[in-house]
């Protein structure tokens, strides 16, 4: 009697410790782009998407991404579910899409606030994301005139060229002397972009590099340079022009935000309002620069393109192929993508 005693005892200790020592659920917050107007899908696909790339990107080490639709406005309800932010790239410039650039302000603001009360809150800016966090620290909300034009687009493959700064930043002080030397000198970062900002035109807007420093630089077709990677000087803020989610030889930039998700406090809850989304080939729409993007409907107008999405989507391939089958049918999102 005594032995089962202890048996039972220790048996109920070990689930104390293994509930204890169950892995921590990091989430993500990713907001959604707004369709390019004069799209083969606009209007047609929902109200906005993200490139699978990017989702995909970081599920592979365990976070779970909750896609904010840009037309939100309950914004702390969605800060108190993530551990950090995503602003990933897209088709929609900031000078056309005000309402897009404002969410994303509005973000950043609140985990300034976050990062100021002690709980580190990270955010990730890729490509076009990373231009919403220049323009938004230079201050002027200039979603027209600051960015400049550069020949970056169509699978630009470059280097990086480091600076002083960045070989000590956050962002790279942990990489290998063998991952330095294969950035620096391969032409392995794929470009996909036709803003950006000159190194120069960087310096001369003094908020800008007060708030971020230029981690590193890269060259277009013509021989112009770019910053091609920033760092914020006073909270956790990152950014890359380039592209690390297209290949998995970037994975030490995924585990760089992972472990930067990780030192966040938050406690994520559960439940979260269902947003009607689908994952459909997209090669055409974003101009051949994705194969894969999640659609995500959140205006009440556009319940009545749901099937039409679909429709577009069969069309698109082989007719034959298709001919008898039922039409995919789209999710409810409930937290996890």
């Amino acid at each position: 009697m005594k032995r089962t005693r202890k048996k039972r005892q220790h048996k109920k200790k070990h689930q104390k410790t293994s509930k204890k020592r169950k892995k921590r659920e990091l989430v993500v917050g990713m907001i959604s782009v707004p369709l390019t107007p004069g799209k083969k899908y606009y209007q047609v696909c929902g109200d906005s998407y993200i490139a699978s790339s990017h989702i995909t990107w970081l599920k592979r080490f365990g976070v779970k991404i909750l896609p904010i639709p840009y037309t939100t406005k309950n914004y702390k309800k969605y800060m108190s579910k993530i551990n950090g932010l995503y602003f990933p790239s897209g088709g929609a410039f900031a000078g056309t899409q005000t309402e897009y650039y404002k969410c994303c302000k509005k973000f950043l603001q609140l985990a300034m606030k976050e990062n100021d009360k002690g709980n580190h809150f990270p955010i990730w800016g890729g490509c076009m994301g990373m231009q919403q966090l220049m323009i938004i620290a230079d201050g002027h909300d200039d979603l027209e005139k600051l960015l400049q034009r550069f020949d970056s687009f169509n699978n630009l493959l470059s280097t990086l060229d480091f600076t002083d700064e960045g070989l000590r930043s956050r962002m790279m002080r942990n990489a290998t002397k063998a991952e330095l030397k294969k950035l620096s000198t391969k032409n392995c970062t794929l470009n996909n972009h036709k803003m950006g900002l000159t190194p120069t035109k960087f310096k001369q807007h003094k908020n800008i590099d007060k708030f971020y420093k230029i981690v590193s630089t890269s060259v277009d077709r013509k021989g112009r340079d770019y910053f091609s990677t920033i760092e914020c000087r006073f909270y956790p803020f990152y950014g890359v022009q380039w592209h690390p989610e297209r290949s998995s030889a970037m994975d030490y930039f995924a585990k760089f935000f992972v472990n930067e998700l990780k030192k966040n406090r938050t406690k994520n809850k559960k439940h979260t309002r269902k947003v009607y989304t689908k994952e459909i080939d997209c090669f055409n729409y974003s101009n051949r620069l994705y194969k894969r993007c999640r659609f995500y409907w959140h205006k009440r107008t556009s319940r009545h393109n749901r099937k039409l999405c679909s429709a577009a989507q069969l069309l698109k391939n082989d007719k034959e192929k298709n001919k008898g089958k039922k039409l995919p049918k789209g999710k409810k999102f409930t937290g996890g993508v």
